[in-house]
């Protein structure tokens, strides 16, 4: 197994761990959370904001965007697991283009 494919496996681990079962907030929930921060498809408010804002700039999230998913979800655990998701995939989104750019440099001529 080369170096890249031992990479990907511990990214699928991570993507697994996150969107499990384990968990206080629902699996499905997470799981959309980490699609959205990775560019997928649109969640209902107020994950939608908060998934997008940590997917294309993290820095950027407000005060207000994590407090209306902490209403949301009635507690600050449950709040840090979907931020955690979100987290996950952006970082995830990342490494799969950093991996395509790596493969990408294979097929250059010289």
């Amino acid at each position: 197994m080369d170096a890249i494919e031992k990479h990907r496996r511990h990214a699928e681990a991570v993507r697994s761990a996150a969107t499990g079962s384990a968990g206080v907030t629902e699996a499905a929930l997470r799981a959309a959370v980490l699609a959205r921060a990775a560019g997928g498809a649109p969640l209902g408010q107020p994950y939608d904001a908060l998934a997008r804002q940590i997917g294309e700039a993290a820095y950027r999230v407000t005060d207000a965007q994590v407090e209306e998913v902490r209403v949301a979800e009635g507690s600050d655990k449950r709040a840090f697991e979907i931020i955690m998701a979100a987290s996950i995939g952006a970082g995830l989104a990342q490494w799969d283009a950093a991996i395509g750019a790596i493969e990408g440099t294979g097929d250059a001529t010289s």
